[in-house]
C-alpha cells in the first residue's frame, strides 16, 4: 500500500482498520489514494460498513485494463427477474466470499 493512502486509513477506528484489512483482503488489492479518503470520509461521519470497504476496493481503478465484464443476460437466468446489475454484482461478490471463506480456509 502506498504510504499516502495508509496515513489516511490511519484515522480510522481500530476496529475499522481490522475490518479494512479483511476487505482488503477479500478484494484482493489495496486502496488508491481517493478510496482511502472515500472511507476516511464515510468513517469520520459514522456511516463506514464492511460492505462499504468491500464496495470501494471492488471498484475498477483508472489503471487496471484486466477485467472481467459479464453481460446482464448472461447472468439472469442465475437471478430472480427483478434482480438489477447491481443486486447482481452484490450477490455475486458475496457468494464468492463464502466459497473462499469454505474452501481457502479449510
Amino acid at each position: 500500500m502506498g504510504f499516502t493512502p495508509a496515513v489516511q486509513l490511519s484515522f480510522l477506528k481500530k476496529k475499522e482498520q481490522k475490518e479494512m484489512l479483511d476487505a482488503m483482503e477479500f478484494a484482493q488489492c489495496t486502496p488508491s489514494l481517493s478510496q482511502a479518503l472515500r472511507i476516511k470520509k464515510l468513517s469520520s461521519d459514522g456511516n463506514l460498513t464492511v460492505r462499504d470497504m468491500e464496495d470501494i476496493l471492488s471498484e475498477i481503478k483508472q489503471k487496471e485494463i484486466d477485467r472481467v465484464v459479464f453481460k446482464t443476460e448472461q447472468l439472469h437466468r442465475f437471478f430472480p427477474v427483478s434482480y438489477t446489475a447491481e443486486q447482481m454484482r452484490r450477490e455475486i461478490l458475496e457468494m464468492l466470499k463464502l466459497n473462499m471463506n469454505k474452501y481457502w480456509d479449510a
